[in-house]
């Protein structure tokens, strides 16, 4: 189970396109990139992102399936609300299992 405090997910929220990136989060609340940013529909950004979580060995199994299931989360709501751009805040504020920063929305 993907610990709250050791991911946080980045996202670039607009009409045309989602942006999604995972950082890692260290002590004082400082992150690391963990991947780069991949975007729907551009790009098939589940398989980028788990190509690029197959290559970072120290991510367990179970985090990478977490982190995968955090994508499909916001590109599903993504594309049932595409127009609903103040939506986005609702599941950042909702969700208890996953860490959302919200760095654009067009």
């Amino acid at each position: 189970m993907l610990n709250n405090n050791n991911y946080l997910f980045k996202i670039i929220w607009s009409k045309n396109y989602l942006g999604f990136a995972v950082d890692k989060i260290l002590q004082n609340n400082l992150t690391l990139p963990l991947t780069t940013f991949f975007f729907w529909p551009k790009e098939n950004g589940w398989e980028l992102l788990k190509e690029e979580l197959s290559y970072k060995p120290w991510i367990s199994k179970n985090d990478s399936i977490d982190i995968l299931n955090g994508y499909n989360l916001i590109l599903n709501y993504w594309l049932l609300n595409v127009n609903e751009m103040e939506g986005i805040k609702k599941i950042i504020q909702d969700s208890s299992k996953f860490n959302f920063e919200l760095l654009a929305k067009f």
